[in-house]
């Protein structure tokens, strides 16, 4: 199954910041960047721009704050951004002014991020502008939560919508939950702590779960 590993990184500090992608080495190309703000989830994170534009993976930006315009300003002369996820339920400029203002910037593709309790219809009106739908299976902001079993049934309902979008889920993403993560239709996974936080290496994490994936029906 051709399903994507980006694991999500949620850190405090330059140094965690680096020492995740040293742990990753070569066994991907692209990881997830949360940003959180500290307003719109209770966490806040580290991220900064002059360190990201030295690494040799491709980024995605998750963004968990208010405002997701003012925080996109500081990437823009990131050539390692590649992909830009923005929550249907931020505050700041309405979600599909931004939306459709950065599409017609054309830098980044583009992605909707829907909370646990949002519904996937909500979606109808971003769906021409967006190139990725990425479902919480937990609720946003901290690492280690227990997957939420209805998320399969959101993916499900958006699958069957029959769309072209790539389905992304993050949070609860480990190796008990993603065979019926896939199964249920997503394209795209964001494991975490299941890549960071055990006792083995990320790069060992990394491959371990590409296993489970490839067997998947076999």
């Amino acid at each position: 199954m051709s399903v994507k590993i980006i694991p999500s990184t949620l850190v405090q500090s330059k140094n965690e910041f680096l020492s995740q992608i040293k742990g990753l080495g070569e066994s991907l190309d692209m990881i997830q960047l949360d940003i959180a703000d500290g307003g719109f989830v209770d966490n806040k994170t580290w991220a900064d721009p002059k360190v990201v534009r030295n690494i040799s993976l491709d980024v995605e930006l998750h963004l968990m704050v208010d405002d997701p315009y003012e925080e996109l300003k500081k990437w823009e002369a990131v050539s390692q951004i590649k992909r830009v996820l923005i929550h249907y339920e931020s505050e700041g400029e309405s979600t599909k002014e931004l939306i459709h203002k950065l599409k017609d910037n054309n830098i980044w593709q583009i992605g909707v991020v829907l909370n646990p309790e949002t519904d996937i219809s909500v979606l109808e009106s971003f769906l021409g502008s967006i190139d990725v739908v990425m479902f919480m299976g937990v609720h946003p902001g901290l690492q280690g939560q227990s997957f939420l079993p209805e998320t399969l049934e959101k993916i499900r309902q958006f699958k069957n919508m029959n769309t072209s979008h790539m389905i992304s889920i993050d949070g609860g993403v480990n190796k008990e939950t993603i065979n019926d993560i896939v199964m249920a239709g997503a394209d795209i996974v964001c494991p975490g702590s299941a890549i960071f936080h055990t006792d083995k290496t990320p790069s060992e994490n990394v491959e371990e779960m590409k296993y489970i994936i490839d067997n998947i029906n076999k």
